[in-house]
């Protein structure tokens, strides 16, 4: 969406909340700061995007007119804090558009973070890489901020309990997303049964993750002892998964936390049969910078799998190398998944254009999901 229809949108929006009273959560969002050779309109996009995306969730946004450009670039939460207050909102936005490294894969970089100002709860940096569609880039960041600003009401109830402690004590607890305390004054929390991803938090201490399953009747304990950081971290998600490297060093596969020293690191992703991504990323003392990317297929159609070691993959009699079909044309194809104890053959249709893994297990082809997963 071009930014001057987004930006007709904001007006819009916001004259019909003035009329019919919107008790909307209110959120300002500044026009973001530059650093390096960054053009304006392209700025004016990432914002009116971001915006327009809020606008979207259902929030009222208030855009900031008295904030100087040196506090709505920062990526400080107290200053962002500062923002919301001068404007008297709920909630916060500050950032930049900032020119990336030459050889970087996009030119330019946002970055930027959401507070809660009352309560002083700060998002993660997010970081995207920015090519031209600024407008697009801001919808999407847009929703995560959304996500932070509004999230779920409760979790579901049951006599299913959940009890979170840490080490050291005063993490922040969050249960798919929803902020239910803080160690050790956390639960026992009874939650309907089933599996829930809980996430612990702490300034000085990278984040963690437990994917935990609670059942009827019982008190699930999960004890988190939390890793001390040195500098900050930054989260790598990225569809597909692919492998990381921060500064040119090998350090596993998405998604995962990387510990790094404050300053500004590049990023690459790779994985057989998509563009490898090097992204520049800021790294803060005690802050979490997140990097959700999406690669880019060599052709399409694409057909890609989990390498595993002695699995072979055949296409229509072709013996495939790697993880990625090099050569599958549209149409009817014959599968072979061929293991030392099992063999199996399907046929699968290919759509002309998509990306697509195949299932080792089924020979199944599921079209590859935009967001990445959970971590």
């Amino acid at each position: 969406m071009p930014a001057r229809s987004l930006a007709f949108v904001i007006r819009s929006a916001l004259i019909l909340a003035v009329l019919s009273g919107w008790a909307a959560a209110q959120i300002t969002v500044p026009r973001l700061g530059t650093r390096g050779d960054v053009p304006v309109a392209l700025v004016d996009a990432v914002t009116a995007g971001i915006r327009a995306g809020l606008l979207e969730a259902g929030l009222e946004v208030r855009l900031g007119e008295l904030i100087t450009a040196g506090i709505a670039g920062s990526l400080e939460p107290e200053f962002t804090r500062l923002i919301g207050e001068i404007d008297g909102s709920a909630y916060a936005v500050s950032g930049e558009v900032a020119e990336a490294a030459p050889d970087a894969a996009a030119p330019w970089l946002v970055n930027l973070i959401a507070v809660d100002v009352a309560s002083g709860r700060a998002t993660d940096l997010l970081s995207r890489p920015l090519v031209a569609d600024g407008a697009a880039v801001g919808l999407r960041l847009a929703r995560e901020i959304a996500a932070f600003a509004q999230p779920l009401a409760r979790l579901p109830a049951g006599d299913a309990g959940l009890f979170v402690s840490s080490e050291p004590r005063g993490a922040r607890v969050l249960v798919d997303g929803i902020g239910i305390g803080v160690t050790p004054d956390v639960g026992p929390v009874m939650l309907a049964p089933g599996r829930y991803l809980v996430e612990l938090r702490s300034d000085g201490f990278l984040p963690e993750t437990r994917s935990v399953e609670v059942r009827n009747g019982e008190t699930r304990f999960v004890h988190v002892v939390l890793t001390a950081i040195t500098g900050g971290s930054v989260r790598v998600q990225s569809v597909p998964e692919a492998r990381v490297s921060l500064d040119d060093e090998p350090l596993g596969r998405t998604p995962v936390t990387l510990p790094a020293l404050p300053g500004r690191h590049v990023l690459l992703l790779e994985r057989d049969g998509f563009a490898p991504e090097r992204i520049e990323v800021p790294v803060r003392t005690y802050r979490v910078t997140r990097v959700n990317a999406q690669l880019a297929p060599l052709r399409e159609p694409m057909v890609f799998w989990e390498e595993e070691r002695g699995t072979v993959v055949r296409i229509d009699g072709r013996l495939q190398l790697g993880g990625w079909a090099e050569t599958i044309e549209p149409g009817l194809r014959r599968i072979e998944l061929i293991r030392p104890t099992a063999r199996i053959e399907v046929l699968r249709a290919v759509p002309d254009r998509g990306v697509f893994e195949l299932d080792l297990e089924t020979g199944d082809l599921r079209q590859l999901d935009a967001s990445p997963r959970a971590p």
